[in-house]
């Protein structure tokens, strides 16, 4: 029996799963945020700034995302898909900031109201070939991430509250689906979720 050929064939699956590895590195500063001097890099991958008065707000108002990713000659998202990322993000920290007898979403900027500023600046595709097989899963190939900024500022003042720039890729575990952006989303899903706990926390609220 000659088994060089399926050798062979494993070697160069081997080159192409390294090779579809999606990454998302630290991104530079965009100058979307009011101050960049307050941030300090944390031991996540991360650069976060919170204020001392964090805490002192309740309401909060989430103005459109702007995107700041830039596509080259043959683009991979749709404009419709930007949007659709754009649209995920508020919806799902709209959601997180409310559950669980949260904190009050508002309609627009006013008094006591704090203002999360949010910009997408950099987006890689899940790949949903190399997703949905359980070999290829664990190893991170194709994963998709995502890169953003976001700030949280008085409404009035336009003072600083907090600040970050994060970055990251898919779950080796979750399940991204067969979309181009579900490990973006699963990103997502962890930032909104690690954004109600820091300000639970500036609140003095238990996890």
């Amino acid at each position: 029996m000659n088994v060089y050929p399926k050798c062979k064939w494993f070697v160069f699956l081997s080159f192409a799963i390294i090779a579809a590895c999606a990454t998302i590195d630290e991104p530079e500063q965009t100058g979307f945020l009011s101050d960049y001097s307050t941030l300090e890099r944390d031991t996540d991958g991360r650069w976060l700034y919170s204020a001392d008065n964090t805490g002192e707000y309740t309401k909060f108002y989430i103005e459109p995302v702007a995107m700041l990713f830039e596509q080259k000659e043959n683009p991979t998202f749709s404009p419709d898909e930007l949007e659709q990322l754009k649209t995920y993000l508020v919806v799902r920290l709209s959601q997180r900031l409310t559950e669980d007898d949260g904190y009050e979403v508002v309609s627009e900027p006013g008094p006591g109201v704090a203002i999360f500023r949010l910009a997408i600046t950099e987006v890689d595709a899940s790949i949903a070939a190399l997703n949905i097989s359980i070999y290829t899963k664990v190893s991170g190939a194709g994963l998709g991430g995502i890169a953003a900024e976001g700030e949280i500022v008085d409404s009035v003042s336009g003072e600083q509250l907090a600040a970050a720039i994060r970055w990251g890729a898919g779950s080796r575990v979750l399940k991204a689906g067969l979309t181009k952006l579900g490990d973006a989303k699963i990103v997502i899903d962890q930032w909104a979720r690690d954004i109600r706990q820091r300000i639970d926390a500036a609140h003095g609220r238990p996890k």
